[in-house]
């Protein structure tokens, strides 16, 4: 109880410096893989803290702090936020909003940038209650492919040294502030870009019988894709785009569409891939046309360790009290953290970060998304917790 009471006061201590250095973030968003003015700010942070090392130029823009305690080779625990911003124009009325035209955080990285980095202040000044190494990982990319957590695994961020254990979070805008969800095993589905292209024979709108409307096929595959989605495995299959560019009397002579496709098992994922290749094809032909597929691959399926998870969990209910902890439900929406989970035990969790009484409801992807920053007192003292443990 006295280490909890402990980092309870650092998270005070430092409280106001990381919503400084979240509101800089968030009126500075960069995109995925041109986080620069974002990582060097990490960067110049962390060089501030005792006892860090820093290591910059990773996967591009990527940054990982090493902080040794105690027997820093007995054991490794790695940390990690995302940094990239969404192609969204901000809409809130804040002080802080976003200075960048058509870019927004609005997927709260800045809340787990700032968050990671007052978590790596307290752990700095704990450094000699450390037993082990504790790797703060700063990724660019998670909200674009090719992901950033890939690149960074291949360039080798998961070595020299190995972690045994990682952890991360996702701001929550559904849950309320003060409020952390835990869901042991498979927590986030899979991602997959589905993109066709059904070529028909254009022409006169009037003279169809001098047509192959691709337009008529791609409604046709459409309809017979419908079956995939199953929300009892679940799967989900949607097309969120389609584009024929004729007019009212022009039949063209393609249609482009775009989709996505989710799933919790990587089996049925690639059985997913093979029937939907097979099922565009088929249609496309019955109907005097074609039809190009084209599936690009994105991320895995995000699996929390069950034995991490309910020690996080636990940990969690020591912190900030068993009323503020719930058991998430299974999420169709990605993560590109999933790649860490394939590689190292891990427990992705999510911090509560909506307000109804302040009027802070609007879900992440919005324009008019915005956090709670109170919910960073707990996360950077409970993350910290869970670190330190």
């Amino acid at each position: 109880m006295f280490m909890i009471e402990k980092i309870k006061a650092l998270s005070e201590k430092y409280y106001l410096r990381v919503i400084e250095l979240r509101r800089q973030i968030h009126a500075n968003p960069e995109l995925s893989w041109e986080e620069y003015e974002t990582s060097k700010l990490v960067a110049e942070e962390l060089n501030k803290l005792p006892g860090m090392e820093v290591r910059t130029g990773i996967a591009k823009t990527g940054v990982v702090g090493i902080l040794k305690g105690n027997n820093p080779t007995s054991k490794c625990i790695a940390l990690r936020a995302d940094m990239d911003a969404l192609p969204i124009h901000e809409q809130n009325a804040v002080d802080y909003c976003s200075k960048n035209e058509g870019k927004m955080h609005a997927c709260g990285h800045d809340v787990h940038t700032s968050n990671l980095l007052g978590v790596a202040m307290i752990l700095s000044e704990l450094r000699n209650e450390i037993e082990g190494t504790i790797k703060f990982i700063f990724q660019p990319s998670e909200e674009k492919i090719p992901s950033g957590a890939e690149a960074m695994i291949k360039a080798g961020v998961l070595e020299n040294p190995k972690p045994g254990k990682i952890f991360g979070l996702h701001v929550s805008p559904e849950l309320e502030v003060g409020m952390f969800g835990f869901h042991s095993g498979r927590f986030m589905a899979s991602s997959d870009e589905i993109y066709l292209t059904v070529i028909g024979k254009g022409g006169h709108a009037a003279q169809p019988q001098n047509v192959v409307s691709p337009l008529l096929i791609a409604a046709e595959i459409l309809l017979a894709l419908k079956p995939l989605t199953d929300l009892n495995t679940p799967t989900i299959l949607s097309f969120g785009k389609i584009e024929g560019k004729g007019a009212t009397n022009v039949i063209p002579d393609k249609v482009e569409l775009a989709g996505t496709l989710r799933c919790f098992d990587e089996k049925l994922r690639t059985e997913q891939h093979e029937k939907i290749t097979a099922i565009c094809k088929k249609v496309a032909l019955e109907q005097g046309g074609s039809c190009e597929v084209n599936i690009l691959k994105g991320y895995p399926v995000l699996v929390n360790d069950e034995a991490i998870t309910s020690s996080a969990q636990k940990s969690a209910e020591e912190f900030i009290g068993k009323e503020h902890v719930i058991e998430m439900p299974i999420r169709m929406g990605s993560e590109d953290f999933a790649y860490y989970t394939h590689q190292v035990p891990a427990c992705f969790y999510r911090l509560g970060a909506g307000n109804k009484q302040k009027g802070i409801t609007s879900g992440i992807h919005t324009p008019t998304f915005n956090v709670d920053e109170d919910a960073l007192k707990a996360s950077i003292g409970l993350m910290s917790w869970i670190a330190l443990k």
